[in-house]
């Protein structure tokens, strides 16, 4: 079976090293001349390191990953709200939780895939099947045609319109500031800090090579403006006077080096496949961060594509039935929690995010650690 693969992200890449390990042979193609991650850091959840850890990759993930034992979730006062120990993840489901750099885990795929077997540059237009083969279309006249196209091109998926017609992302109203910056002191090695107030939130967290990663979150009008005197300083007037190491933070890079994102995602699509053409990634279930699942569930995606793919003998559209059912329900029920999630933190309405506040202040260490086992449990290796 020959699988034509296009987008090279995280779930793009994953599911080309899984469809050959299977068996397949693949092609991929990918939209950008260069490859760039988008974003600064990612958080990879159990689920997601048992996917790479199968993969022959834990070596490998331990050199740029950097295990979270403890998430602390303050206010912006700097009262403790809640202390996870996220640690203990590892003890029950045999994987820990590593934050890394998009840039380190981009590279480590890319490695493992093979850089020359990706095709740059090639921005994808259309994809036209028939009853024995589908063929991806590019705008400088190539040509990709295989059993299977697997569109992993995105939020703005071009193949998503060849199933689904035109779905558009969904603005979640909420913008994300993130960037890297050195660990010099700024926080312990190992936990991870949340702060909240106001409906915005500050995330940092440390990873490899003496880092912290830092996301920034509130409510944004759509298509904001840079302000005079760029995002830096847009920061500033917004968390400024939150607490340390806040501030420090906040002095530690230059403009260039911190990236924002408008924060968007897909509502439930009709389905996932038509015939010989499927979805995988963020062309399928683009989520808010605010769960810290989307590249999780891109690899699953990858895995359970190829494990449909390569488990039944009534032919791809039967595969392509497979995948779609065992994933589509859970991957949709992240993307709404959330959706709602981010609604309750990042809100507006100070009566919604002070009960969204009290509600974590309340909650049982037991019963949460509990409730976010049994999600990353529910992945393909338990």
């Amino acid at each position: 079976m020959k699988i034509i693969i296009v987008g090279a992200g995280i779930g793009g890449l994953t599911a080309h090293l899984v469809c050959k390990r299977a068996g397949f042979e693949v092609e991929h193609y990918e939209r950008e001349p260069r490859l760039g991650p988008a974003g600064a850091g990612i958080v990879l959840w159990s689920n997601g390191v048992k996917i790479l850890l199968t993969l022959g990759l834990g070596e490998l993930l331990e050199r740029i990953g950097h295990r979270l034992e403890h998430v602390v979730t303050r206010t912006k006062d700097g009262v403790t709200l809640t202390e996870t120990p996220v640690g203990d993840f590892e003890r029950r489901l045999g994987a820990p939780v590593y934050p890394v750099s998009r840039t380190d885990l981009q590279a480590l795929l890319v490695d493992a895939v093979g850089a020359d077997n990706l095709h740059l540059g090639a921005n994808c237009v259309r994809v036209e099947q028939n009853a024995s083969s589908a063929t991806a279309y590019f705008a400088d006249g190539r040509t990709a045609t295989g059993d299977v196209v697997v569109g992993a091109d995105g939020a703005h998926s071009v193949i998503r319109g060849a199933i689904v017609g035109d779905v558009a992302p969904r603005y979640a109203g909420i913008a994300n500031w993130v960037g890297i910056v050195p660990n010099d002191g700024l926080q312990p090695e190992h936990t991870g800090y949340e702060y909240l107030g106001e409906g915005k939130r500050c995330g940092l967290l440390p990873i490899a090579g003496e880092r912290v990663y830092f996301g920034f979150n509130c409510a944004m009008k759509h298509g904001s403006p840079v302000p005079e005197g760029g995002r830096r300083r847009q920061l500033r007037e917004l968390f400024g006077d939150w607490p340390a190491p806040i501030p420090a933070i906040l002095e530690r890079f230059a403009e260039p080096e911190l990236k924002y994102l408008e924060i968007h995602d897909l509502p439930p699509l009709a389905r996932w496949s038509h015939g010989r053409v499927t979805l995988l990634g963020d062309a399928a279930h683009a989520t808010a961060p605010t769960m810290g699942q989307g590249g999780c569930q891109a690899m699953e995606d990858a895995i359970l594509l190829a494990r449909s793919l390569g488990s039944t003998s009534l032919g791809v559209a039967d595969g392509l039935a497979r995948y779609e059912a065992k994933r589509k329900e859970r991957a949709e029920m992240i993307v709404a929690a959330s959706r709602r999630k981010a609604e309750a933190l990042l809100a507006e309405d100070p009566k919604v995010y002070s009960e969204a506040y009290a509600a974590i202040r309340s909650s049982s260490i037991t019963e949460s650690m509990q409730a976010q086992q049994e999600l990353l449990e529910a992945g393909p290796f338990g």
